[in-house]
């Protein structure tokens, strides 16, 4: 019995399905969001189209103007809700043009599971390169002020209460290296990603003899996901990706947390730019901090991304199921938002205005700062037990704590030595508390010493150019594979036929026994 099937318009209700309801095709349709996979859908089509005809298993002709057509498409085509995604909308298109005789070949060996999880990684890739970008320009930032203020005396805070003198230079660099960590991960999860689900079809591949590690290869991807059914249902490099975003934003969030505080006029330690800055519709001497404020939202924000894309994931049969659809959503809205915190962030840190002068007082009008000091003093002087030493410098702050200048100097030299227990003199005392010289003779690795500080910068700044090397090898490969893609496309165009094909078969450009994840 020959089945009557529709034409373009509903190509893929016209066999076991009758009409697909409006509203459901609006409910369930990924139209809104799959613009950003239109190019990676094409070039994955083209990439498997030559593969057909590389393995004989389509003719040289058909796959020259299935290549024309799908070239022909214009990147920002508009797509039909009622097909229900870009896949379909492409293939539509290719019908359209060529008839069903030959358009009707596009999808033969491959499935909207295997083409749509291919897809995303390709189009992942290019975001991760882009966070990558941003991420190394906000470094930068933070290096920058990091290296202007490495000699730059501050408080150094626990539990938000002053603890011990540190620089600001130290400061911005335990924040450089928390964001360096999360490049690190970026340059892992990139790897897990860039890894090829083509050829597993639906679920369980075809019975046509196709070459993956040659698709693999030619759309730029590091290795196969041998398994089929893992290839098309798994999407923990999806969440992966998201986390990455989330740990950060987190990461991103805490520094915003920081600037909030240090330009009120409690702290008075910087000043934002105007150009990230607002102020009040009613107070006219209002200066906030607005990038900072909008920031710390979407880092709420991408945390509901990561959370949503577990909850979506968690209790999935194997092995496609449309759920993931939905978790793509979360996936872009967590790029998108990271991606333009750190552009932003980038600028916004290159322009902060940083008071030396404020931040020093702050450091110098507090001896409570140089408590521990005191305490280690005590035992290098006069070899008291630590624990013994830490409850008499204690006294000694319970006794100044009772002034209006948390100074120890506000006691006698008497009133000091006796709450210590041993003799103290101002000259002693006036040393110890001298923030340059606790910092001087904090000589180990990491420590805030500023001469430390400015050799740590130095090491930072060769990192900064190995990840903008790594991220350029990154992007090359992509490149470099459309290229390849590219010339494979011209030479189906241009010649066809078995002659052609065989050529193309012996070349030796074939990845047979490339690595498989």
């Amino acid at each position: 019995m020959k089945v009557k099937v529709r034409e373009s318009g509903d190509i893929l209700h016209g066999g076991r399905l009758g009409r697909f309801a409006p509203s459901a095709a609006r409910y369930t349709s990924s139209i809104d969001i799959d613009p950003k996979l239109t190019e990676a859908v094409i070039a994955v089509n083209c990439a498997h189209v030559i593969m057909l005809a590389r393995q004989g298993i389509i003719d040289g002709s058909s796959a020259g103007r299935l290549l024309r057509a799908l070239e022909s498409l214009p990147k920002d085509m508009k797509l039909k809700d009622v097909l229900e995604d870009v896949h379909m909308n492409v293939e539509d298109q290719v019908i359209s043009k060529l008839g069903r005789e030959v358009g009707g070949m596009l999808n033969l060996a491959k499935s909207r599971n295997d083409q749509v999880a291919t897809a995303l990684r390709i189009a992942l890739r290019e975001e991760l390169i882009s966070l990558g970008r941003s991420l190394v320009a906000l470094l930068g930032s933070l290096l920058a002020k990091a290296e202007e203020h490495a000699g730059s005396i501050m408080p150094g805070y626990t539990h938000l209460q002053r603890a011990q003198p540190v620089t600001l230079g130290h400061h911005l660099l335990a924040h450089f290296d928390a964001l360096d960590r999360d490049f690190s991960r970026l340059i892992d999860c990139y790897l897990r990603v860039n890894n090829c689900p083509m050829g597993a079809g639906a679920l369980a591949g075809s019975s046509f003899n196709l070459d993956r590690e040659f698709l693999s290869n030619l759309l730029g991807f590091d290795s196969l996901i041998e398994n089929s059914l893992d290839a098309v249902s798994s999407r923990d490099f999806a969440t992966e990706a998201i986390y990455l975003c989330a740990q950060t934003m987190v990461d991103v969030s805490k520094f915003d947390e920081e600037v909030i505080l240090w330009t009120t006029k409690e702290f008075s330690f910087a000043e934002i730019s105007d150009r990230f800055s607002s102020t009040s519709s009613m107070m006219p001497q209002k200066k906030n901090a607005i990038v900072p404020e909008i920031a710390r939202a979407k880092t709420s924000q991408v945390i509901a991304c990561l959370v949503a894309a577990l909850g979506i994931s968690k209790s999935l049969p194997l092995s496609y199921n449309l759920d993931l659809q939905e978790l793509t959503r979360d996936l872009w809205s967590a790029m998108e938002k990271s991606i333009s915190t750190l552009a932003v962030h980038a600028e916004m840190v290159s322009e902060i205005k940083f008071k030396d002068d404020v931040l020093l007082d702050a450091t110098s009008e507090d001896d409570f700062l140089f408590a521990t000091e005191l305490a280690d003093y005590l035992v290098r002087k006069h070899g008291i037990p630590f624990r013994d030493a830490h409850g008499r410098v204690g006294a000694l702050v319970r006794a100044t704590s009772g002034a209006k200048r948390k100074q120890f100097s506000t006691l006698s030299e008497e009133q000091v030595s006796e709450a210590l227990g041993v003799k103290i003199t101002g000259r002693e005392l006036k040393a110890i508390t001298d923030p340059s010289k606790v910092l001087s003779r904090r000589r180990s690795t990491g420590f805030p010493n500023p001469k430390l500080v400015a050799s740590a910068c130095k090491e930072r700044r060769a990192k900064i150019a190995r990840h903008l090397q790594t991220l350029g090898a990154l992007s090359s490969k992509i490149e470099e594979s459309s290229h390849e893609l590219a010339r494979y496309s011209r030479e189906l165009k241009s010649y066809g036929g078995k002659a052609k094909l065989v050529q193309l078969k012996m070349d030796g450009r074939s990845s047979r026994g490339r690595k498989r994840t």
